[in-house]
């Protein structure tokens, strides 16, 4: 993997073949893959680096296949489990539908052991006969310490990067000089509801709140 500088976002190498023939392609799931693949690879398991570059087509597949195979942590985060800021009744299904009842987000079943929530509650209501969300910071101050992460958010239709509280994400329609590559606080994140899988050696570190479902 080079340093991104000949890197252009997939869609656009798509609509301009001629013009990008020389760089090479990225979008979310592309750069997921490529940086788990130099992970493993750099730890000598290159079987487990080729199994993953065969789980590009669905996040969620390669989600459960690092949980169920890796040991890896699944973490469900939604920032108001009540009253979501975007208004979409999808953030408050996946908590209760999915992650309370069943302990797995998503059609895709991402199995989800814990979760962080509530960090960041919308000023205005939603759900019309629930209070207002109380903040709650203390599992997101502690969740900032954990130093390498992939997350899945609406569904497991895009991915991105964690790392120490912030997100990292490849956009497949711009530049490398146009905010191919950008970074933005979890707290921040406008994709309001999804699942950030962490790696097994970081299991110390998640002292949050754990998902019991029904």
């Amino acid at each position: 993997m080079s340093n991104g500088t000949n890197h252009v976002g997939s869609q656009l190498k798509k609509e301009f073949p001629a013009k990008y023939q020389n760089h090479e392609s990225s979008d979310c799931i592309t750069m997921v893959i490529w940086v788990l693949q130099h992970a493993f690879k750099e730890r000598g398991l290159h079987d487990v680096a080729k199994k993953i570059g065969t789980l590009g087509y669905k996040g969620t597949e390669l989600a459960r296949y690092l949980i169920n195979t890796h040991n890896w942590n699944g973490v469900y985060y939604n920032p108001d489990v009540n009253h979501p800021s975007d208004g979409k009744g999808e953030h408050n299904a996946s908590y209760y539908n999915q992650v309370k009842r069943n302990c797995t987000y998503s059609v895709g079943k991402v199995p989800t052991s814990h979760k962080l929530i509530n960090y960041r509650p919308s000023p205005n209501k939603v759900t019309s006969y629930l209070p207002l969300t109380e903040k709650v910071t203390i599992d997101y101050n502690k969740f900032k310490l954990i130093p390498f992460g992939v997350g899945l958010p609406k569904g497991g239709t895009h991915c991105w990067l964690y790392s120490y509280g912030k997100v990292f994400e490849s956009h497949w329609d711009r530049e490398f000089s146009n905010g191919l590559y950008t970074s933005i606080p979890l707290n921040q994140f406008p994709w309001l509801s999804g699942v950030i899988i962490t790696p097994p050696n970081s299991k110390s570190l998640l002292n949050i709140a754990e998902v019991k479902c029904a």
